[in-house]
């Protein structure tokens, strides 16, 4: 951008009125301030000529008071109607009246806020004297209608042309080199500013605060905002909206409570940035005196405020507060339905238990259904929370119909939703699809390609994994943390070690990523699944972090695999110094120490269960058939009939049939007790493998099945399913707690990572 020309040097930097009779500027608002005319003295009343009365006498050719013009041009603003300013023109020329340089600039906003740029360039073009007004108008005009840098262009010629800015026009320019992000041009007009002692005006200050925030330099917003003489609203609010553009949302709240001390009332704009601040530090005690406090101003019924409200419910897990706001709404925008879809999204993670979370996916379904029939049209953010919805369902064929639609409406091509397609498609268990979104997407983030690469490695496929990371560094992308976790995740599936600590030497050196807990976990897997336990614990020994409770799972469960006993007591000791919160964690201890007959750490480990207030395990899987939830839990017999044990027993014989199966019927399960307090008979099935029986009986030949289970599943019963995508050619997709298994021929995507539980 170039430099300003050089300025006059006045003393101060006001605007003399022209030799017209109409001039004069109004006060600006904060983002886009414009230009208002007063009336001339000598006006006829507006009310004794409306508009429609006024285009007729036009069209006749009937003549209209010079001073009639404003108030009939300010009704085509009113009505947006560029028609009526049209004839209106039309008109002035005839009688002359476009040698009024009042009448001819307010003609040129007229048209900017029709969005007839052109139009008011040509107007602007043909006055016979530019005043500031006139120059200030244009400039609003092109802010407007989203033309900043034209707006640049207009200033720097109206410098040149010798006109001095006022302050409302350096807070015109100010908003146009934010809204360009240039925030070097920007400095030139502060020190303009500065120069002429107008640094302190309330337009300026608040464009300039703006200014500062958008460019994320929010010192210097925060002094421009110091330096205003006169707070009034907008300025407070740009304050706080910097604040929390820039990631510093406490210090926001502290300005809104000075605000309020300072005895300025909020607006809607205010109360909403707050409450979007609340949302990011998830403080509701804070958020629910802004609710009351806009029900005190009136503000209730305001739908962007009612909206953030909602959200900020939300967020917090006040369901039920953002379920009675968003039913007691008369009018709802996309805004609102958008919101509580992913608040729904959001409840699915602090659910109680995956069925919860389940039930409250399927609301989110049906919101989105409602969003689709109301008239609205679905946009980036509705899409990509449904679809972030149906991932976490598991729920593949809804999925489908929402990629369907996107295709329709021609949002496949963002980034943001083929991104949330990629995962969606990746968490349903179907890798090629996953794939095929990615090849299709016309533009690609980081956040796209790591995507692909952990779904890649999350379904076994390595050599796809590491070949689409070299692909991404040809195309310059520069990889993160997260995309290094993919990779050697990948790693591990396959039992890569030297490209495995390849790539983790090539992260630290070539794009110094200083190694995370996720990073070494990678690698102590990887040394685990292969028996290298010695390795594994050396890699520990390098950490500059204590290894955190998955890693010292990770290593209970190789060592009871290896039958490394002692070994296996020293990391159980040092789980227990954790004090572990997860429950199969404990169990895995409680089974370690009662196959030992350890019985004093067996009271330890039911003591610490206790203090954490550890719930008993609930085996539950569920699957789903043509929309309808069939759940499961061990021993319901009575829930589904005989014909389904028959086929389950007929079942584990052709499994048992199979060589290497018959051993694993031995190995130990997981402690499961039902709400009793009974411990269930071994001899009792799983609820993983009575909802594949149901499966196979109620689901087409060819269509894979699709179980959700709420802990883990024990190596038996990862076996079983190998066997049975064996026997019956049949595709079968189990997410547990752990992670996504996928069975097809007999072999699992985790890479028999079972072997571990």
């Amino acid at each position: 951008m170039a430099s300003f020309p050089s300025f006059a040097s006045t003393g101060t930097l006001k605007l003399e009125p022209d030799s017209t009779k109409h001039s004069t500027v109004s006060l600006l608002t904060r983002k886009s301030p414009s230009i208002s005319y007063p009336k001339s003295q000598t006006s006829t009343p507006s009310e004794s000529l409306n508009f429609q009365e006024s285009l007729s006498l036009i069209t006749d050719g009937s003549k209209i008071e010079t001073s009639c013009y404003v108030p009939l041009l300010q009704e085509c603003i009113e009505r947006t109607s560029f028609s009526g300013a049209q004839n209106f023109h039309s008109h002035i020329i005839k009688t002359g009246t476009h040698q009024d340089v009042f009448v001819m600039t307010f003609l040129v906003n007229v048209y900017a806020k029709c969005g007839s740029m052109e139009n008011a360039q040509k107007v602007f073009n043909k006055l016979p004297r530019r005043n500031v007004v006139a120059w200030t108008t244009l400039m609003t005009g092109y802010v407007h209608n989203d033309q900043s840098d034209v707006a640049i262009s207009v200033f720097q010629e109206m410098l040149e042309f010798g006109s001095f800015p006022t302050n409302y026009t350096l807070g015109i320019a100010l908003n146009a080199c934010s809204a360009i992000n240039s925030v070097e041009l920007g400095k030139q007009i502060h020190g303009y500013s500065i120069k002429y002692h107008i640094d302190h005006d309330t337009s300026v200050g608040n464009s300039l605060c703006s200014l500062y925030s958008k460019c994320a330099n929010l010192d210097s917003a925060i002094k421009a905002f110091l330096k205003i003489g006169e707070k009034n609203v907008v300025s407070w609010t740009a304050v706080i909206c910097a604040c929390g553009d820039n990631s510093k949302a406490l210090k926001g709240l502290r300005f809104f409570t000075e605000m309020l001390a300072d005895n300025v009332e909020p607006n809607e704009f205010t109360l909403t940035s707050v409450l979007s601040m609340c949302c990011t530090m998830l403080s509701l005690s804070f958020g629910v005196q802004v609710h009351c406090l806009s029900i005190k101003l009136g503000y209730e019924p305001n739908l962007r405020i009612r909206n953030s409200i909602m959200y900020l419910y939300l967020r917090c897990g006040r369901f039920g507060e953002a379920l009675r706001l968003f039913n007691g709404m008369e009018d709802m925008s996309l805004v609102t339905m958008n919101s509580i879809i992913a608040g729904y999204g959001e409840m699915m993670e602090l659910a109680k238990d995956d069925l919860s979370a389940y039930c409250n996916g399927t609301e989110a379904l049906n919101v989105f259904s409602k969003l689709n029939n109301s008239g609205f049209k679905p946009d980036i953010y509705s899409f990509s929370s449904i679809l972030t919805v149906c991932s976490k369902m598991f729920a593949l064929e809804q999925g489908e119909q929402v990629h369907a639609q996107t295709l329709k409406t021609g949002h496949l091509s963002d980034m943001i939703v083929g991104t949330a397609l990629v995962n969606m498609y990746n968490k349903c268990g179907s890798i090629e699809r996953a794939s095929k979104a990615f090849r299709e997407m016309s533009a690609r983030t980081l956040i796209s390609w790591t995507s692909m690469i952990a779904a890649f490695a999350q379904n076994g496929q390595t050599q796809q994994a590491l070949q689409l990371f070299e692909d991404m560094r040809l195309m310059g992308v520069r990889p993160n943390q997260v995309t290094f976790v993919g990779v050697l995740s990948a790693c591990a599936h396959s039992g890569m070690v030297n490209e495995a600590l390849g790539y983790f030497e090539t992260m630290q050196k070539d794009f110094k990523i200083k190694p995370v807990m996720d990073h070494y976990s990678c690698l102590i897997d990887m040394f685990v699944r292969l028996g290298l336990l010695n390795e594994a614990f050396v890699m520990i020994k390098k950490m500059d972090f204590p290894p955190n409770e998955s890693i010292w799972s990770l290593l209970l469960a190789g060592c009871k695999r290896d039958g490394k006993t002692e070994l296996g007591f020293y990391v159980a000791e040092k789980l227990l110094e954790l004090k572990p919160k997860n429950t199969e964690t404990c169990l895995l201890l409680l089974n370690m120490y009662k196959s030992a007959d350890r019985w004093e750490d067996v009271s330890k480990v039911q003591e610490l269960m206790k203090e954490k207030r550890l719930k008993k395990l609930m085996d539950w899987s569920w699957i789903s058939i043509h929309d309808k939830v069939y759940s499961f839990k061990p021993d319901e017999r009575q829930a589904y009939g005989a014909e389904m044990y028959d086929y389950l027993d007929q079942l584990l014989d052709k499994a048992k049939s199979l060589v290497g199966y018959q051993s694993l019927e031995s190995f130990e399960l997981l402690e499961v007790e039902e709400e009793e307090g009974k411990t269930l008979p071994s001899n009792v099935q799983h609820s993983e493998k009575l909802a594949v029986a149901f499966g196979l009986l109620n689901m087409p030949n060819a269509a894979p099945i699709r179980i959700i289970k709420n802990i883990s599943m024990c190596r038996g019963c990862h076996n079983f399913m190998k066997a049975i995508s064996s026997l019956n050619a049949r595709e079968i997709i189990v997410r547990d707690s752990k992670r996504l298994h996928k069975f097809v021929n007999g072999q699992c995507s985790c890479g028999d990572y079972g072997g571990l539980l």
